[in-house]
């Protein structure tokens, strides 16, 4: 979907290039039209001037060339005159040997066209009809123009204005780019806060630093993430109240099991398997509520930092064991896409198997396939067959009684891992020969 700023940016530009081309196209229409004008006016002066040198004798005509402008003496200088009479044409020397083609007309009529005149060039010709009903000798005057110079005259101002439109538009268009660029700078800013937000650095939207078209939804935003957070918190808070409070009925149950269990072992051995039942499934329900998710804004794992501390700690709690951790984690790779406590959780589990199975190795390993983040953790333990790999992740299901534990680690590590959506493999280690664990964020 195309974003807000590309459609502006589109429409604005549209706009501005359309308004471009109406405003060149209307003003050549009207330079044009002012040059002819202009061009109709002076043959209408040159045609005044023309009639005032001209003078009738009886039936002869002639014209005063003291009386013209030194325009019409050059040979093809561009202003032609030429008088029509019968039987006799009366012709400027600018048109040397060359006559114009002129209609006659009557007395009073007045005639303006454009047709090819000396050195074949477009000329603008104003024709008027002369002559006394009297007398009957009728006359046309014809005044012309070389329409070649002021064409010339006429490009170049109009590619010189045709420059400067198409420098403007350009000049419009770049702006157009520069103001949307500094209008959405707050937006992008406001999408930087909000990753900020979600990665835990901050706790809310900072209203003075957003336009004030944006703040209503900021404002809304931040009252939204204080109910949210009030709401885990008194859920978590209700959890905790819950387990504590079924303690001591369960604990007095499991008493009355016990002195059952002397007169009618039988019964005390069916509710002992519901007690440990209902154990389990408070502590499924505990261990999956205290999951939030990806819903909230919280801080992210930290990488190495968190993992190092994790590992650290560990060591104590297995400093019978000479465990080596080896990672390999990349420098761009500071974060892992989870909330930071149920990444402990997660990690703390995956490890904490790792220690208790691995005779001396353990490597953790972080890469990025595909737009996918994978984190694989493998040990040098004796490993696992197969076709019990399927039943690690069973609540409860431990493959090896010796081994201290309630079988509650990989069933947990599956809670938070589905609540994530986050892809679980377990299978052979190829480098170490014990369990490999390998964890996929992303689609």
């Amino acid at each position: 979907m195309i974003s807000i700023r590309s459609k502006l940016s589109l429409w604005l530009t549209g706009l501005v290039v359309i308004a471009t081309v109406v405003a060149i196209v209307f003003f050549e229409s009207m330079l044009r039209q002012a040059f002819h004008d202009s061009i109709i006016a002076r043959l209408q002066e040159d045609l005044q001037q023309v009639l005032l040198a001209t003078h009738r004798r009886g039936h002869t005509f002639s014209i005063d060339q003291s009386q013209l402008s030194n325009f019409y003496k050059p040979v093809y200088s561009g202003r032609y005159y030429q008088l029509d009479l019968p039987g006799q044409e009366l012709r400027s020397r600018s048109l040397w040997d060359q006559r114009l083609v002129v209609r006659g007309l009557k007395k009073g009529q007045k005639r303006a066209w454009q047709t090819k005149g000396p050195q074949n060039h477009d000329i603008q010709l104003l024709s008027i009809g002369l002559g006394s009903d009297l007398s009957g000798v009728h006359t046309t005057l014809t005044v012309a123009q070389d329409l070649s110079i002021g064409r010339e005259i006429f490009s170049e101002v109009y590619g010189t204005k045709l420059m400067v439109n198409l420098v403007m538009l350009v000049t419009m268009i770049m702006g157009i780019f520069l103001v949307l660029r500094q209008s959405f700078k707050p937006v992008n800013q406001m999408k930087d806060t909000l990753a900020k937000l979600r990665e835990g650095e901050i706790s809310s939207l900072d209203l003075n630093t957003i336009p004030l078209e944006l703040q209503p939804l900021a404002s809304n935003y931040n009252e939204l993430l204080q109910y949210s957070s009030k709401q885990i918190e008194r859920s978590r808070n209700n959890l905790g109240n819950l387990s504590h409070g079924l303690k001591t009925p369960l604990a007095v149950m499991q008493q009355q099991v016990e002195a059952l269990g002397l007169t009618e072992p039988q019964a005390a051995e069916a509710l002992q398997k519901q007690l440990n039942l209902v154990h389990k499934i408070i502590e499924r329900k505990l261990a999956a509520a205290r999951i939030t998710g990806d819903m909230l804004p919280a801080a992210q794992m930290q990488l190495p930092k968190d993992i190092e501390d994790l590992t650290h700690t560990l060591d104590k709690v297995h400093r019978t064991k000479n465990i080596k951790c080896r990672f390999n984690i990349p420098a761009d790779i500071n974060r892992l896409p989870m909330h930071r406590e149920d990444g402990m959780e997660l990690l703390g589990n995956l490890l904490d198997n790792a220690f208790k199975w691995a005779n001396s190795e353990i490597r953790l390993s972080i890469s990025k396939h595909n737009q996918q983040l994978l984190l694989s953790i493998e040990d040098d333990g004796p490993g696992v067959k197969t076709e019990e790999l399927t039943q690690l992740t069973h609540r409860g299901k431990r493959l090896d009684e010796a081994t201290m534990g309630h079988g509650l680690g990989l069933s947990i590590v599956k809670d938070i891992a589905e609540q994530y959506k986050i892809g679980l493999q377990l299978e052979h280690s190829q480098a170490l020969s014990g369990l490999k664990v390998t964890l996929s964020f992303g689609d």
